[in-house]
């Protein structure tokens, strides 16, 4: 791991605020999105009373606390989950930038944009909706991107395409299918989610995605009523893998 000095842990101060900061963004996504509204319009405004929320008060978790979890217009409760969303993604900016310090301009990007979408679509399974296709189109095109446009730009030297994806790769293909057919009703985000990880990881996701799989799969046999969200149970343990350094790149 990259030794961290001032420096590095200010630089991960900085990302953590950024990451607050796209948490925020990211409630946008989780909330709009499967609806089919707009990202952009309207812009931020209280889910019961429809008054827009001023920018002060729209300062990542610390705009909440100042309102005590109410809007400041109507005084309804603001649930609790937009600034968890904002703190879990600060931490998920910061905490991977401290293990991949040396590779912000390579895995980084690639990784930090996975474990967000999964986070996106698994609080949108948690939601009732499914996860619409085109949430993970910039994963994908992130990933594949830097497979092959980093190596031909002269950038730091990523696994060989055809070594990385040969043997246990194979076997990732079927479990991919097989998990499609089993979860009928999540086969659309949750196989996505899968390629995501398979993409970004190479054939260091085979113990993600075994793991995953077989939670799924145990959950079905006993026909649990409250089933955790498969993407973010892919998410959880993804992120659990990448923290404890488990990165493919470089």
């Amino acid at each position: 791991m990259f030794e961290l000095n001032l420096a590095a842990w200010l630089l991960i101060l900085w990302l953590s605020v950024l990451g607050a900061v796209f948490g925020s963004f990211l409630n946008v996504v989780i909330y709009r999105l499967p609806l089919g509204s707009s990202l952009i319009r309207p812009p931020s405004h209280c889910p019961k009373c429809g008054k827009p929320i001023r920018w002060y008060d729209n300062v990542p978790v610390l705009g909440w606390i100042a309102l005590g979890g109410r809007c400041r217009q109507c005084h309804n409760p603001i649930s609790i989950r937009y600034p968890a969303v904002e703190a879990v993604t600060g931490l998920l900016f910061g905490a991977l930038g401290a293990v991949e310090m040396d590779r912000l301009d390579t895995s980084y990007p690639v990784h930090l944009t996975l474990l967000c979408t999964l986070l996106c679509a698994g609080l949108m399974e948690y939601d009732g909706h499914r996860p619409p296709w085109r949430l993970f189109l910039i994963s994908l095109g992130l990933a594949v991107a830097a497979r092959f446009g980093w190596r031909l730009s002269g950038g730091p030297t990523l696994p060989d395409w055809t070594a990385d994806w040969s043997g246990p790769t194979a076997g990732l293909a079927a479990a991919i299918v097989w998990a499609v057919a089993l979860l009928r009703q999540q086969s659309v985000g949750y196989g996505l989610g899968l390629i995501c990880v398979v993409l970004c990881l190479g054939d260091g996701a085979l113990p993600i995605v075994a793991v995953s799989l077989c939670l799924e799969a145990a959950q079905w046999a006993i026909h649990a009523k409250r089933r955790c969200p498969p993407c973010l149970t892919l998410g959880l343990l993804t992120t659990a893998w990448l923290l404890a350094g488990g990165w493919s790149f470089g």
